[in-house]
């Protein structure tokens, strides 16, 4: 039976003994096991964080849609706008959404950053 034994071999073609090959594979298992922690953690801040994204943006969406609503009402109540306000509210939501997409790619990038540290 102790002929069945495969005797494992080290890079420099030394044969190890059953107790060394054990130790060897409760250590690559431990560290595999850090690794999958560490892992399993990451994916769980970063599935909180898409989390947070996502409902931030889904706000975001339901004030965007409030606003055109209200913007909605004030063109049909009658009420006749002038140029100049509707050319400096158009100004303003595009400095916002301009401000928001660079925070954004911004945000991304340094997750990357980060990400690709690891």
């Amino acid at each position: 039976m102790d002929n069945d034994w495969e005797k494992p071999y080290e890079e420099d073609g030394v044969t190890l003994g059953p107790e060394d090959a054990l130790r060897r594979e409760i250590a690559k298992s431990k560290a595999l096991k850090v690794e999958k922690l560490r892992l399993k953690d990451a994916l769980e801040k970063l599935q909180a964080e898409n989390d947070v994204l996502a409902k931030t943006n889904q706000s975001l969406e339901q004030k965007l849609n409030a606003m055109g609503d209200q913007s909605d009402a004030r063109n049909n109540s009658g009420k006749p706008q002038d140029y100049s306000t509707l050319q400096a509210s158009n100004a303003s939501t595009r400095g916002w959404s301009i401000f928001l997409l660079l925070f954004n790619l911004v945000a991304v990038g340094i997750l990357l950053i980060f990400l690709l540290k690891q």
